[in-house]
């Protein structure tokens, strides 16, 4: 979180030489103050949602909750650096096995995050890579290298991404592509509170969809999703937020696979969030 340091000078005419002394003495406080200011950030932000949804896949239909945690490093111009820890745990301990689930509390997967971005002429590029485990789930994990791209601007935020499963620890296919193009646009309703509408298509390769569904059907729409989340912040360093979000399978070929799984080819899911930045 990056400090803004804010001075307000008075101005005594009665006596200027006083006048004089205090604006120097006020500046070279305010410079001391924006010095001080870290380039290190970190966040800590907790989760709690009614399903676990991820890329169109009912990843869990229980209640979960989500806590991250995420170091972040500003190079300036030169871009910045982060590393991150997620992981999702089901509020029912239904997940895995019941002695696992119990021992753990509920834990379904941990994520590892390293990621770099760099904005240039007011467009935002990242590039990272996942590494998936699933402690319950015989210790497997995956990995994903990504790209993404995204275009700030006053109208609406256009991103895409492409993700590629490079890894095989499931004996599948280890060129797998995921592909996914999003709309989203902030609305400041005040200075605290702000209000995102979103929208987002998913598309996966060949590999991708045989993967999830066991056929080879092709390069296919996987998945849509529309959106809307708040914001409050608290203070400079709380906020809270709420979600709620519309996904749904518009290929008829994949919701025929039970793509979506749990026999759902449609979903309306969301929750709430808190985050602390320092």
């Amino acid at each position: 979180m990056k400090r803004i340091a804010g001075l307000t000078a008075a101005v005594v005419t009665a006596v200027s030489a006083a006048s004089a002394t205090y604006a120097e003495d006020a500046t070279a406080a305010q410079g001391a103050e924006t010095e001080e200011s870290s380039p290190v950030s970190v966040s800590v932000s907790m989760d709690v949602l009614s399903d676990y949804m991820w890329r169109g896949i009912i990843c869990n239909d229980n209640p979960v909750w989500q806590p991250s945690v995420s170091l972040t490093y500003d190079a300036g111009d030169y871009g910045w650096v982060a590393a991150s820890v997620w992981s999702s745990f089901d509020l029912t301990h239904k997940r895995g096995t019941a002695t696992n689930s119990r021992r753990t509390a509920g834990l379904q997967e941990i994520d590892y995050t390293l990621s770099y971005g760099v904005e240039l002429a007011g467009v935002g590029f990242e590039v990272g890579h996942i590494w998936y485990t699933y402690p319950n789930n015989n210790g497997s994990s995956d990995q994903d290298l990504y790209a993404s791209v995204s275009y700030a601007n006053p109208f609406v935020t256009p991103s895409a991404a492409v993700y590629w499963n490079y890894s095989d620890s499931a004996g599948t296919d280890p060129s797998i592509f995921y592909y996914t193009f999003g709309l989203s646009h902030d609305f400041a309703l005040t200075d605290a509170l702000t209000l995102t509408p979103s929208a987002s298509l998913g598309f996966g390769g060949n590999a991708w969809t045989k993967n999830i569904t066991g056929e080879a059907v092709g390069t296919e729409l996987t998945d849509q999703t529309v959106g809307l989340s708040a914001s409050y912040a608290v203070t400079d360093w709380l906020s809270l937020g709420a979600q709620v979000n519309y996904t749904w399978i518009p290929s008829h070929t994949l919701r025929k696979l039970d793509y979506m799984g749990e026999g759902k080819d449609q979903i309306c899911w969301g929750g709430v969030n808190a985050t602390i930045t320092f």
